[in-house]
């Protein structure tokens, strides 16, 4: 059975998950685009029991925002962090992995809450690092 580990910027939480992971979903509603910063939240599901704390399961805060959406975060670092709201299952932010998915989207949910920006534009460039606006074609 596999096995994947991931933890926050700091290093001070750590979690495994055992089994494969059948795809992420990405959330584009406007609580996940604030929460992010970015698009929305890029969201793996797994069973309860296939997930388990490594390090630092008391080094989380959570702050409910509504009755509907709350977010856990590391209390050093910000990094969202594994939520545990469902009795079954458990919602980890995929970016927080730190060994490979082996898995790409499957699914894009709130898609009438995306940003009106967030599309590529005609003749968006991709760089495999960090640029500078001058490095782009006008």
């Amino acid at each position: 059975m596999s096995r994947r580990k991931g933890s926050c910027l700091c290093g001070a939480l750590t979690y495994e998950v055992e089994g494969e992971i059948d795809g992420v979903w990405m959330c584009h509603c406007s609580n996940c685009r604030k929460a992010s910063g970015g698009t929305g939240n890029a969201i793996v599901i797994v069973k309860r029991e296939r997930f388990h704390w490594i390090t630092g399961e008391d080094h989380r805060t959570t702050y409910a925002l509504r009755a509907t959406y709350s977010i856990t975060r590391c209390k050093t670092c910000g990094t969202p962090l594994p939520a545990e709201e469902d009795e079954s299952n458990v919602y980890l932010t995929a970016g927080t992995f730190d060994d490979p998915l082996d898995a790409g989207i499957k699914n894009h949910i709130f898609c009438a809450s995306r940003g009106d920006w967030d599309f590529d534009m005609q003749g968006a460039c991709y760089f495999d690092e960090r640029s500078l606006p001058s490095d782009t074609p006008s």
